[in-house]
């Protein structure tokens, strides 16, 4: 089990010449207590329900993420080039993706029923100053609190591989849908 979440936790390597919407992204030690995709409980059992509950283009996200992640490849970037990449793979490049609902950093934020599995999201990190951000929904796990589980990458052009975390969903601001 140990072994599957060490590879779940790896990511993407590809040139990208994409730019990034972000600025430098926070370094591992950054994240605190989201440091290790182990710190998720159950995760093999949140990826595969969320897969199995997913739309059929919500499943080919997570799917394709998840592979991207266990043949731990890297993406030098951003979060933006990361999910980019993993759209892109899964066979929704920039032209079959809709915007489900678009607004600005301040707000106002999505109403959280709105969020699907597989949906690209851009949200205010408040476990990492308050900083924008964006990751592909994976599941909730505290729907109460608006915590979710979140395919993330690092950004900042480290030579890091993308993760797993819990993020806190109250401010998502942009949601980009496959279609």
């Amino acid at each position: 089990m140990k072994k599957i979440i060490l590879l779940l936790t790896m990511c993407l390597l590809s040139l990208n010449s994409f730019a990034s919407p972000f600025g430098p992204g926070p370094s591992d030690s950054d994240y605190g207590e989201f440091d290790k995709a182990a710190k998720i409980n159950n995760l093999e059992e949140i990826l595969n329900q969320a897969e199995y509950n997913a739309s059929t283009v919500g499943r080919k996200i997570i799917e394709t993420s998840r592979i991207m992640i266990t043949n731990e490849e890297i993406i030098i970037g951003s979060c933006w080039d990361f999910i980019h990449a993993a759209y892109n793979r899964a066979g929704f490049p920039t032209n079959q993706r809709v915007n489900i609902f678009k607004s600005k950093l301040p707000g106002p934020y999505v109403e959280i029923n709105k969020i699907e599995t597989g949906d690209w999201l851009y949200f205010i990190n408040h476990s990492y100053n308050n900083v924008e951000h964006s990751g592909i929904f994976v599941a909730w796990s505290n729907l109460a609190k608006k915590e979710a589980v979140i395919i993330s990458y690092p950004g900042g052009n480290q030579s890091k591989p993308g993760r797993y975390r819990v993020y806190d969903l109250s401010s998502v601001y942009n949601i980009i849908r496959p279609r």
